[in-house]
Formats: C-alpha cells, sequence, structure tokens
C-alpha cells in the first residue's frame, strides 16, 4: 500500500436502542465529541447516505478519507475506549484506497 494515499473507510451503521433512549443533550454531547475528535484526527467526510427508509439493515453508510493508517488507529482506540461506540452502533467498515481512473489502464 502506497503511505501517501488516504486511506477509505466506508462503513455501514444501524443505531442501537441505546443511542436513541438518550436524551437529546446527551446526543449531542456524544455527536459533538466524536466529529471533534474526527476532525482532529484529518479526517474528510466524503458521503454519508440515510438509507433508513429503504434498507431495514443498516440506517447509514458512509465514506470517510482519513490522512493515515495511524490516524484511523487513534480513531479506533477513541471509539473504543473514549466514547464505546459499540453501546451505540453496529456497525461494519472496509478499508481501502481510492484507485478512481486506473480499472483497465496501463
Amino acid at each position: 500500500m502506497d503511505e501517501k494515499k488516504p486511506i477509505i473507510r466506508m462503513y455501514f451503521v444501524k443505531i442501537k436502542e441505546t443511542f436513541v433512549d438518550l436524551s437529546e443533550e446527551e446526543k449531542m454531547e456524544f455527536m459533538h465529541k466524536d466529529r471533534e475528535n474526527m476532525d482532529g484526527l484529518g479526517m474528510k467526510q466524503t458521503m454519508l447516505i440515510d438509507c433508513r427508509w429503504s434498507n431495514e439493515e443498516w440506517d447509514y453508510i458512509g465514506i470517510k478519507e482519513w490522512p493515515t493508517l495511524e490516524a484511523l488507529v487513534k480513531r479506533a482506540k477513541f471509539e473504543k475506549e473514549e466514547i464505546e461506540t459499540f453501546r451505540y452502533v453496529e456497525s461494519k467498515t472496509y478499508l481501502g484506497t481510492l484507485e478512481i481512473g486506473k480499472y483497465g489502464k496501463k
């Protein structure tokens, strides 16, 4: 993997009842802390798709761009130890690098 390429993290999220049951103030506090961490690590939100109306398995599908693998390692630690994301969402993620326009070219 070319270390200079940003890391793309595609994710699928299903919101759990434990998040729904939080007060509006608790939800905003959680989301603010979460976003502050992502911004601090250099994340760029590329896409967030609300698919609650068309999909029973996932509420949101998103794509985020991260500057380095190190930033993602720090992010994973934050998600697990600081905000305990696993309590509030079910998720699946995939990592890769952006390769637009290279398929089939010499």
